[in-house]
């Protein structure tokens, strides 16, 4: 007997005015086959009893000898006719026939799941959307977010994420200003709207944004780069007025939690019970910074040769580090001694004393000797850009002189803090109508001093160190 053949689509489907009954049954137990899940319900199954010779009566009763010779087709592919039967199932001394369907293949009974993966097997790529909604409307199921384990959700956002392009770079022009916080919602470019779906799925997103994951594109979580000091400032002033929102009450709304949100902002290793105040800017886990010689001057504020005077109350300095508790690699750039070497008239002091006496060196050490000292605390700081060898070993020096000077490092902090419950109780918030004091600024005579600008007076001048063949 042959039990499975390939046909033409010409003249093989029996009438339904003789079909038996037991089609529907292996029409519903196909049905059941395509919908365990979206790439079975890609593959169309049609069913329709076939014109044999063997076939039994319309209205015959199934038993033990029942053999229905059924074609299983889609559009574009010959059908394949193969006998069928239902299951027979012992009940006690009993045998009867359950809802299951076995096919006859090889002189021996198989499952209807076991011949449909063989004939028609499923593809090895993502199925399309309309599939997808096709399959999920003919499941009738009820999708329940919340019941999914949490590491399940993860899994969803992070593969979500992971097929975001990577977020364009900022222009530098000062007139296009980036709206919103690209940093971060550029990881999820169409996906943006996951941070408003919930407080868990926002908090599972903002953690995969900002600490990053080995499975995504951006593993290494929030990285910042800043290759002048106006897009540093912009960057962090941008991520500062969006707040993370995680957990319940993050939303100052008086007096208190205004002040509250405060004290996290300015000190968040030592209030990190107020985290639910955190703001963009409190998840950045590295950075890259490359600043002009004045401005690395005033960031890690400088002060040999007065050069305090010229100070600028509004500048951002290297205090914001020790507003970000998360921070674990900062990465330096000295400014580039090879470049332009020239004053801006509108500076008020002025740097360089004119080639070939310009001294990269001595600048370069005013910045990384009060960075190494500014920056000890940090584990993983690294600085780079030295005209030399012997440049970057004294910075080396100078940094391992400092944290050996340190009279408490970040870690023991942090651990003073959890031995202490805190150890910090909070002052009375500012009663509304009380106006705080202001500090008046102290106005400082300019000093004017002999240092600026530095003249090479190196054995080896910088000029011939950095263009050798110039000199």
């Amino acid at each position: 007997m042959t039990a499975i053949l390939k046909v033409s689509l010409n003249e093989w489907q029996a009438p339904l005015s003789v079909q038996h009954p037991f089609v529907d049954q292996v029409r519903e137990s196909v049905f059941k086959y395509r919908l365990q899940s979206a790439s079975y319900f890609d593959i169309p199954i049609e069913v329709c009893q076939a014109i044999h010779e063997d076939n039994p009566e319309r209205f015959v009763e199934p038993d033990q000898n029942f053999l229905l010779y059924i074609g299983f087709y889609n559009f574009g592919i010959s059908p394949v006719l193969a006998a069928c039967r239902p299951k027979i199932q012992k009940r006690g001394k009993e045998r009867v026939f359950g809802e299951d369907v076995e096919v006859y293949v090889k002189d021996r009974f198989v499952s209807l799941q076991w011949f449909l993966g063989i004939e028609f097997p499923t593809r090895d790529e993502p199925v399309g959307d309309a599939v997808m909604f096709q399959w999920w409307s003919a499941n009738s199921q009820i999708f329940s977010w919340m019941r999914l384990p949490t590491e399940l959700k993860e899994r969803i956002i992070q593969f979500c994420m992971h097929r975001s392009p990577p977020p364009m770079m900022p222009n530098k022009s000062r007139a296009k200003k980036a709206k919103g916080a690209p940093e971060v919602t550029g990881q999820f470019d169409k996906w943006t709207s996951l941070l408003s779906v919930s407080h868990q799925v926002r908090a599972i997103c903002l953690r995969l944004c900002f600490v990053g994951s080995k499975e995504m594109t951006y593993s290494n979580g929030l990285c910042i780069v800043a290759r002048d000091f106006y897009s540093f400032k912009s960057c962090i002033r941008r991520l500062g007025k969006h707040r993370q929102l995680i957990e319940p009450n993050g939303v100052p709304y008086d007096d208190k939690t205004w002040e509250l949100a405060n004290l996290y902002e300015s000190f968040p290793r030592i209030y990190p019970h107020l985290s639910q105040y955190a703001t963009f800017y409190h998840g950045i886990r590295k950075m890259y910074l490359e600043f002009s010689f004045l401005d690395s001057l005033h960031f890690f504020k400088v002060t040999t040769g007065y050069f305090s005077q010229h100070w600028k109350s509004y500048h951002l300095d290297h205090e914001v580090f020790e507003r970000l508790p998360y921070l674990n690699e900062l990465i330096i750039k000295l400014p580039d001694a090879k470049g332009l070497l020239e004053d801006d008239y509108r500076q008020p002091v002025r740097l360089f004393y004119g080639e070939p006496f310009n001294c990269a060196r001595i600048l370069h050490r005013l910045i990384f000797e009060r960075a190494a000292k500014v920056l000890a605390p940090l584990e993983n700081f690294k600085m780079y850009g030295f005209i030399d060898n012997e440049e970057e070993g004294r910075f080396i020096e100078f940094l391992a002189c400092a944290k050996r000077g340190l009279k408490i490092t970040t870690k023991e902090l942090e651990e003073l803090y959890r031995e202490d419950m805190g150890g910090v109780e909070l002052g009375e918030s500012v009663g509304p109508g009380v106006e705080r004091e202001d500090v008046g600024v102290e106005e400082r005579e300019i000093v004017q001093d002999d240092f600026w600008p530095p003249k090479c007076r190196c054995e080896v001048l910088c000029r011939k160190v950095v263009h050798p063949s110039s000199m």
